[in-house]
């Protein structure tokens, strides 16, 4: 269950800013402004490794993200294996597969947005670069592929109960069906699993911090130091703040949010449709 912590107006929004903790790599409220770091960023780096890490950085601070949550693969605490990626009630299996996805994500170069993968994006330029918006959000990265914290269950359980399933049914009962019945389960089945990429390599809409209110209905949450609007929540289990955020589905991998809800539908829908397909085409229903 998404926890939220509210706040009515008391504080100060100029004071609100986020750096990056040298041992723990935690995101931490301190004073100068936020915008400052973002400027630095806008107007770009000559590159290196110092480089790459302060876009590290800059990503966590240009999405609510949670205050408590590292900003990068290799932070992780002394006496836990995968450090704050895992919940109290995590046993010695979940924590060691938390701790291989992590080091997974660091050696194919994915930044962490909160406990979110990004595996694509795209900085923008300086030309593209807008000046900041209501509640002075700034838009400096566009995230093109990001996986849930859940991926691993996606990629070892999900996929291959879909591919099984449909294997079996292809290669022992399909065959005796008629083409137009063979062409229509192949779609089927591509279809979902097209809408299950979708859902599960889709940003969720994860919020870009608003330092300041942007209008009446928007409030205060403490968890990510943020104003959000009234449809969007903080949720432990992603590490950010999702913008129509529905639920987090372990299946998909991911949370469920405004930008891939209607892949989840679809998603949910077709699979649906091929498993009463394939006890069709078991009970020879079918032509």
């Amino acid at each position: 269950m998404p926890v939220l912590v509210e706040e009515e107006d008391q504080t100060p929004m100029l004071e609100m800013a986020a750096r990056v903790g040298a041992g723990a790599g935690e995101i931490t409220e301190v004073p100068p402004a936020l915008g400052g770091a973002l400027d630095a960023a806008e107007r770009g780096a000559a590159g290196g490794d110092d480089d790459d890490d302060d876009r590290l950085s800059l990503l966590a601070l240009e999405y609510a993200v949670g205050t408590g949550v590292p900003s990068d693969w290799d932070a992780a605490e002394p006496d836990a294996p995968c450090g704050e990626d895992c919940g109290d009630g995590d046993g010695p299996v979940a924590r060691g597969a938390r701790a291989c996805a992590r080091r997974l994500c660091a050696r194919l170069g994915a930044r962490r947005l909160g406990y979110l993968a990004v595996l694509k994006w795209r900085d923008l330029s300086p030309g593209e670069v807008a000046a900041p918006s209501a509640g002075g959000a700034r838009r400096m990265t566009e995230l093109q592929c990001v996986v849930g914290p859940f991926w691993p269950f996606t990629l070892l359980v999900t996929y291959p109960l879909i591919f099984c399933v449909s294997g079996a049914v292809a290669f022992a009962v399909l065959p005796d069906h008629a083409v137009a019945t063979r062409v229509a389960w192949a779609c089927g089945v591509l279809a979902l699993v097209v809408a299950l990429s979708c859902t599960a390599c889709r940003d969720p809409g994860v919020l870009r911090r608003h330092p300041e209110k942007p209008g009446a209905a928007w409030r205060w949450n403490d968890q990510a130091r943020t104003y959000r609007p009234p449809e969007s929540v903080y949720d432990e289990d992603l590490g950010v703040v999702v913008t129509g955020f529905d639920h987090v589905c372990p299946w998909t991998g991911t949370g469920i949010g405004e930008k891939n809800l209607c892949a989840f539908h679809c998603f949910v829908s077709l699979l649906c449709v091929c498993i009463i397909f394939d006890v069709l085409l078991v009970m020879k229903v079918l032509p």
